[in-house]
């Protein structure tokens, strides 16, 4: 078996040639054009379906189709990511246009980019870049991998990810909760606060303290009481971060309960 990123996987079965995949590796095999399959594929890709072509030993024989159940709580992740200041969610996909537009319509992503190998999901996270935006990529696959690498944060979708891709990325959720990945943010984005906080506070406590040297008001028993005293004020404002929010009520009213199945999971470019 040879898998072929981005366009199907082929394989030597009894001594016979197999290709199952998208129409472009059909060509890759050099199997003539089939017009009757290319019609198929335009026709299963229009109902929102995946459609893939069979060939045997160089001559399509079929073609079949694959169709992705959303998960419920897609949705509400792009609510909830919005919700934490991330401007754009783009889906990076390998699947037909058509295919693609129908899950990101339901899913409400900002933009989609169809029918990309992982070369053009690399290039999508540069051309991200440099327009300015710090990139976060989400993925779970080979495919994804070289633009996790890339990416300014590479998220990897542990439970459901390859080897490859959760060694790519620069973090690695392991619940299959795509509800993760917003609160994910929304802890970076208060860990940063809590640090800008503490730093403010450190440096106005020494400024305070120079200035009351200066002056001649502060003695060396004072200086230490306000200064240890910062010092635990900085680690009582660090340890806010442990308590846990509660982020299992929806933020949306029209967004459903949280299902556990699996499916069409989009690459969230911030």
């Amino acid at each position: 078996t040879e898998p072929v990123p981005g366009k199907g996987v082929v394989a030597t079965v009894e001594g016979r040639r197999v290709a199952v995949g998208n129409l472009p590796l059909l060509a890759d095999e050099g199997i003539a054009e089939d017009r009757g399959a290319a019609d198929e594929v335009a026709r299963l890709a229009g109902l929102g379906r995946t459609p893939m072509a069979i060939a045997l030993d160089g001559e399509v024989i079929g073609v079949v189709a694959v169709a992705d159940r959303l998960r419920t709580d897609a949705s509400e992740m792009i609510v909830r990511l919005h919700a934490r200041g991330v401007k754009k969610v783009v889906m990076l996909t390998g699947d037909d246009e058509r295919v693609a537009r129908a899950v990101a319509g339901e899913v409400g992503v900002d933009e989609v980019r169809a029918q990309l190998l992982p070369e053009d999901k690399l290039d999508a996270v540069r051309a991200l870049q440099a327009e300015g935006h710090t990139v976060a990529m989400v993925g779970d696959g080979v495919n994804d991998a070289p633009a996790l690498a890339t990416a300014d944060i590479g998220v990897a979708m542990g439970a459901a990810g390859t080897g490859v891709a959760i060694e790519t990325a620069d973090i690695a959720l392991m619940k299959d909760d795509l509800l993760k990945l917003p609160e994910a943010v929304g802890l970076a984005r208060r860990t940063v606060r809590v640090m800008h906080q503490n730093i403010a506070i450190a440096v106005l406590t020494v400024a305070a303290l120079l200035a009351g040297v200066f002056a001649g008001g502060v003695t060396m028993a004072i200086g230490m009481l306000v200064h240890e005293a910062s010092v635990l004020l900085v680690i009582l404002n660090a340890m806010r971060l442990l308590r846990r929010r509660d982020e299992s009520r929806p933020t949306s009213a029209s967004a459903p309960p949280i299902a556990e199945e699996r499916g069409t999971r989009p690459r969230v470019t911030a």
